[in-house]
Protein backbone atom coordinates (compact mmCIF):
# COMPACT_ATOMS: atom_id res chain seq x y z
CA UNK A 1 0.00 0.00 0.00
CA UNK A 2 3.21 2.54 1.03
CA UNK A 3 4.19 1.49 -2.53
CA UNK A 4 1.48 2.36 -4.16
CA UNK A 5 1.30 5.60 -2.33
CA UNK A 6 4.65 6.85 -3.05
CA UNK A 7 3.90 5.64 -7.01
CA UNK A 8 0.65 7.74 -7.26
CA UNK A 9 2.13 10.95 -5.30
CA UNK A 10 5.31 10.85 -8.01
CA UNK A 11 2.88 10.68 -10.75
CA UNK A 12 0.97 13.93 -9.63
CA UNK A 13 3.94 16.09 -8.70
CA UNK A 14 5.38 15.18 -12.32
CA UNK A 15 2.68 15.78 -13.66
CA UNK A 16 2.25 19.18 -12.20
CA UNK A 17 5.86 20.10 -13.28
CA UNK A 18 4.40 19.30 -16.31
CA UNK A 19 3.11 22.37 -17.01
CA UNK A 20 3.94 25.39 -19.04
CA UNK A 21 4.96 27.04 -16.04
CA UNK A 22 8.20 27.64 -14.71
CA UNK A 23 8.22 25.60 -10.93
CA UNK A 24 9.85 26.71 -7.93
CA UNK A 25 11.95 23.84 -6.21
CA UNK A 26 13.28 24.00 -2.82
CA UNK A 27 15.37 20.84 -1.49
CA UNK A 28 17.97 20.14 1.28
CA UNK A 29 20.55 22.42 0.65
CA UNK A 30 19.00 23.82 -2.88
CA UNK A 31 16.40 26.13 -4.50
CA UNK A 32 15.87 27.18 -7.77
CA UNK A 33 13.19 26.80 -11.04
CA UNK A 34 12.46 23.86 -13.37
CA UNK A 35 12.34 25.00 -16.72
CA UNK A 36 8.98 23.28 -18.70
CA UNK A 37 10.41 21.31 -21.97
CA UNK A 38 7.90 24.15 -23.58
CA UNK A 39 9.72 26.99 -22.34
CA UNK A 40 12.13 29.11 -24.84
CA UNK A 41 15.37 29.69 -22.99
CA UNK A 42 17.30 32.53 -23.69
CA UNK A 43 15.24 33.80 -26.69
CA UNK A 44 15.80 30.64 -28.69
CA UNK A 45 13.05 28.02 -28.87
CA UNK A 46 12.82 24.75 -27.28
CA UNK A 47 14.85 21.63 -28.77
CA UNK A 48 13.23 18.59 -30.01
CA UNK A 49 15.35 16.72 -27.39
CA UNK A 50 13.99 19.22 -24.28
CA UNK A 51 12.38 17.12 -21.37
CA UNK A 52 11.02 18.76 -17.78
CA UNK A 53 12.81 17.71 -14.96
CA UNK A 54 10.43 16.13 -12.14
CA UNK A 55 11.05 16.96 -8.73
CA UNK A 56 13.03 13.24 -8.16
CA UNK A 57 14.89 14.15 -11.46
CA UNK A 58 16.34 17.72 -9.76
CA UNK A 59 16.67 15.82 -6.55
CA UNK A 60 18.88 13.16 -7.93
CA UNK A 61 21.25 15.76 -9.92
CA UNK A 62 21.56 17.77 -6.83
CA UNK A 63 22.96 15.05 -4.90
CA UNK A 64 25.49 14.13 -7.91
CA UNK A 65 26.35 16.87 -7.83
CA UNK A 66 26.67 17.71 -3.66
CA UNK A 67 28.46 14.59 -3.80
CA UNK A 68 30.90 15.20 -6.80
CA UNK A 69 31.72 18.93 -5.61
CA UNK A 70 35.44 17.79 -4.58
CA UNK A 71 35.69 15.17 -7.06
CA UNK A 72 39.16 16.10 -9.57
CA UNK A 73 36.64 17.01 -12.16
CA UNK A 74 35.06 19.80 -10.66
CA UNK A 75 38.59 20.88 -8.70
CA UNK A 76 40.05 20.75 -12.35
CA UNK A 77 37.91 23.18 -13.55
CA UNK A 78 38.18 25.60 -11.05
CA UNK A 79 42.19 26.16 -11.86
CA UNK A 80 41.97 29.60 -12.15
CA UNK A 81 41.64 30.29 -8.83
CA UNK A 82 44.06 30.07 -5.99
CA UNK A 83 41.46 29.25 -3.93
CA UNK A 84 38.45 26.83 -4.99
CA UNK A 85 34.97 28.93 -4.33
CA UNK A 86 33.04 26.19 -5.35
CA UNK A 87 32.45 23.52 -2.45
CA UNK A 88 30.51 21.44 -0.21
CA UNK A 89 30.38 24.87 2.09
CA UNK A 90 29.68 27.02 -0.56
CA UNK A 91 27.12 25.06 -2.68
CA UNK A 92 23.80 25.36 -0.64
CA UNK A 93 24.53 29.49 -1.55
CA UNK A 94 23.96 29.89 -5.51
CA UNK A 95 20.10 29.33 -6.77
CA UNK A 96 19.62 27.11 -9.60
CA UNK A 97 17.62 26.86 -12.55
CA UNK A 98 16.91 23.50 -14.30
CA UNK A 99 16.62 22.58 -17.51
CA UNK A 100 16.22 18.89 -18.83
CA UNK A 101 17.33 16.75 -22.17
CA UNK A 102 16.67 13.23 -23.26
CA UNK A 103 19.89 11.88 -25.12
CA UNK A 104 18.95 9.92 -28.70
CA UNK A 105 19.94 6.85 -26.38
CA UNK A 106 16.56 8.09 -23.48
CA UNK A 107 19.36 9.21 -21.05
CA UNK A 108 18.41 12.37 -18.85
CA UNK A 109 20.83 15.27 -18.79
CA UNK A 110 20.02 18.04 -16.60
CA UNK A 111 21.55 21.49 -16.92
CA UNK A 112 21.69 23.47 -13.77
CA UNK A 113 22.92 27.28 -13.92
CA UNK A 114 23.82 28.47 -10.08
CA UNK A 115 24.00 31.87 -9.20
CA UNK A 116 24.58 33.97 -6.16
CA UNK A 117 25.42 37.00 -5.27
CA UNK A 118 23.52 39.41 -7.56
CA UNK A 119 20.33 41.05 -6.79
CA UNK A 120 17.64 39.32 -9.09
CA UNK A 121 14.01 38.63 -8.34
CA UNK A 122 11.98 35.76 -8.03
CA UNK A 123 10.60 36.71 -11.38
CA UNK A 124 13.58 36.99 -13.40
CA UNK A 125 14.78 33.93 -11.97
CA UNK A 126 11.66 32.08 -13.46
CA UNK A 127 11.55 33.90 -16.57
CA UNK A 128 14.66 33.20 -18.24
CA UNK A 129 17.89 31.60 -17.88
CA UNK A 130 20.25 34.36 -16.06
CA UNK A 131 23.81 33.73 -17.97
CA UNK A 132 26.32 36.09 -17.07
CA UNK A 133 29.49 36.40 -18.34
CA UNK A 134 32.64 37.09 -16.56
CA UNK A 135 31.70 38.11 -12.58
CA UNK A 136 33.80 34.87 -11.23
CA UNK A 137 32.54 31.73 -9.51
CA UNK A 138 29.36 33.41 -8.58
CA UNK A 139 27.84 32.29 -11.58
CA UNK A 140 28.47 28.50 -13.53
CA UNK A 141 26.35 26.07 -14.62
CA UNK A 142 27.74 22.23 -15.19
CA UNK A 143 25.54 19.02 -16.93
CA UNK A 144 24.57 16.33 -15.37
CA UNK A 145 23.27 12.69 -16.51
CA UNK A 146 21.27 11.38 -13.90
CA UNK A 147 21.16 7.72 -16.05
CA UNK A 148 25.18 7.23 -15.43
CA UNK A 149 25.94 9.60 -12.36
CA UNK A 150 28.27 11.60 -14.68
CA UNK A 151 29.42 15.42 -14.52
CA UNK A 152 30.56 16.98 -17.80
CA UNK A 153 30.38 20.56 -19.74
CA UNK A 154 30.93 22.54 -16.21
CA UNK A 155 31.77 26.22 -17.06
CA UNK A 156 32.95 28.65 -14.57
CA UNK A 157 32.93 32.20 -15.09
CA UNK A 158 36.07 33.93 -15.34
CA UNK A 159 37.83 36.20 -12.90
CA UNK A 160 37.05 39.91 -13.88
Amino acid sequence: MKKIFVIVTALFICSYIYSQEVAYVKGKGYKGYIFPKEYSVLGFPPEPNRYTPCLEDVAQAEKILKDSIGSDYVKSNQRAYCKLPINKNTLKKYVRQYIGYVTEDGKIIIHIYLNKGIEIDKNELSEDIISIFDGGSNHWSIKINISTKELFDMQVNGIS
